[in-house]
């Protein structure tokens, strides 16, 4: 029975969409605190997510993404990380110079995966959310309950500094839906959002007093953090009101004033950071680093270790160009958007120091928050991306898989799915279905054939990959490893025939259900 053209993308959008949402949520509240088990329930979650979006995009036949300023940012540490990768886990002769054996490098990049496909998720699947209150309203929930429940309850001392700044964006997202339900240059259909707090008043008055009873709790509980926090916002403010019209005299005394309380809030910050007591060279040590830092330590720490001045430099540097860009792509907001525009960014400034943080890179709600807010930030500022090539995402992912292939240690990929009870086998299926899936994506979206070259390609890089491990690395080729991965390429395929069929099935003279008689625009 023919079907409506797109139906089925539509369909396939809406649960990866909701399913999308349903781990932000899941996990704000709930993957507070390390631990290998947390981290394997997050990336299956973002990885059956990224599924169901390459199924959509394959109906679609979109072979693009949208480009982000993030993946600039996150590109020079993940390719430090790979050299140290290679020197650690690779070159090294024997298993006493590097004992880890590059297990730690793989870790941190398979963490910069994670943030890069979470944005790429999230600023694929939830554009919608900027204008929807629900949604803002639930994730905001989610960030200031499960951040301050771990606060109060069950955190310890090393992760609540990270978990207060978590708290207080998730407070920032809660409240940004009080300023307008339609983000700059969008147009929306008003009735969808008769319940917008701004339209009843009671429900206004509960709005900001669930948020500022959330902000005392979490001022009383984590005051450094609250303070950082005030001084977060006064300089995004005073940067906002340098760029928005207004009466010229008050904006330049804010401009003035407020950025050097940031900058004083910067020197307590590094004063109560470890890294400036390292010495780790222009590019950092690697895995090496860990034996200066650990978890207890400041994420800036982290990263300044192992990657270095440079690395650690370009971090905060770009990410401090991207915010004052995308905050002069917001200049031409309405009156009542400008506080939406600061308080969105001020949570994305506030994750971004939960990331840096002690234990921040180690905690998934910290991980899942940031990739959630800066996936949402161009469609925030009402922003529609430039389109790029979604050859890059096969690029990313076969150069990670043949890097774990040829390192010694496969670090927080195997200990998750050890974990959650995975072997060998399961990661090397999945590592196949994955890749199998992404490459249909791109070669068979038009035509069938290309498709099923496609997974038969998909298969051959799994033996080529076996082949580089035998010929490159201390480990050997095994012919179960590559078994695995071709078991998971065709196990692709079903669902990539099922996905031109269903679009086989569509027709342009099929009408929705309640359009008969009426014309279809």
């Amino acid at each position: 029975m023919a079907i409506p053209i797109g139906t089925t993308g539509r369909h396939l959008e809406s649960i990866a969409r909701w399913m999308l949402a349903g781990v932000v949520v899941v996990g704000m509240f709930s993957w507070w605190y390390p631990g290998y088990r947390i981290w394997g329930a997050l990336t299956v979650g973002v990885i059956v997510v990224w599924m169901l979006w390459l199924l959509h995009r394959t109906v679609l036949a979109d072979r693009t993404i949208s480009s982000h300023p993030i993946y600039l940012v996150l590109c020079v540490p993940a390719a430090i990380l790979t050299v140290h990768a290679v020197r650690d886990g690779l070159l090294a002769q024997n298993q006493g110079d590097y004992a880890l054996g590059g297990a730690l490098d793989m870790s941190m990049i398979f963490h910069l995966w994670l943030l890069g496909t979470a944005v790429l998720l999230t600023q694929s699947l939830l554009p919608r959310a900027a204008s929807h209150v629900g949604v803002l309203s639930i994730c905001g929930a989610a960030m200031m309950g499960g951040a301050l429940s771990g606060v109060i309850w069950g955190a310890s001392d090393h992760v609540r500094g990270a978990l207060g700044f978590v708290a207080f964006a998730g407070v920032c997202v809660w409240f940004a839906p009080l300023w307008s339900d339609l983000p700059a240059g969008r147009q929306v259909d008003k009735s969808l959002h008769r319940w917008h707090p701004l339209r009843h008043g009671g429900l206004r008055i509960v709005h900001l007093a669930v948020g500022a009873g959330a902000s005392i709790l979490l001022a009383w509980f984590t005051p450094f953090e609250a303070v950082v926090s005030l001084i977060v916002l006064a300089a995004v403010g005073a940067l906002s009101a340098s760029m928005f019209s207004g009466p010229k005299v008050v904006l330049r005394m804010i401009a003035t004033v407020l950025p050097a309380m940031g900058i004083a809030g910067i020197v307590v910050w590094v004063r109560r950071s470890t890294f400036v007591e390292l010495n780790p060279g222009l590019f950092g040590l690697g895995e090496g680093a860990f034996a200066m830092v650990s978890a207890r330590d400041s994420g800036l720490a982290v990263f300044a270790g192992t990657i270095g001045w440079v690395g650690v430099g370009w971090l905060l540097g770009a990410l401090l160009v991207t915010v004052v860009v995308l905050m002069h792509m917001g200049r031409g907001a309405r009156g009542d958007e400008r506080g939406r525009v600061i308080v969105w960014m001020t949570a994305a400034v506030l994750v971004t120091c939960a990331l840096l943080a002690p234990a921040g890179p180690f905690i998934p709600s910290v991980t899942l928050g940031w990739a959630f807010i800066w996936g949402l930030l161009p469609a925030m500022l009402g922003r529609d991306q430039n389109k790029r090539s979604g050859v890059w995402v096969l690029v990313v992912l076969t150069g990670m898989m043949v890097l774990l292939g040829l390192v010694r240690r496969g670090g927080l990929v195997s200990w998750s799915a050890g974990a959650l009870g995975g072997s060998d086998f399961v990661l090397h299926l999945c590592a196949g279905f994955i890749l199998g899936l992404v490459v249909v994506w791109l070669m068979g979206s038009r035509s069938i054939w290309w498709g099923l070259l496609g997974i038969a390609l998909a298969v051959l890089v799994g033996g080529a990959g076996e082949v580089l491990q035998a010929v490159l690395s201390q480990r050997s080729a095994q012919f179960s490893d590559w078994w695995a991965h071709a078991v998971g390429c065709a196990l692709g395929l079903p669902l990539y025939l099922l996905c031109l069929g269903s679009r086989w099935c569509e027709s342009p003279d099929a009408r929705a259900k309640g359009t008969v008689g009426r014309r279809v625009s």
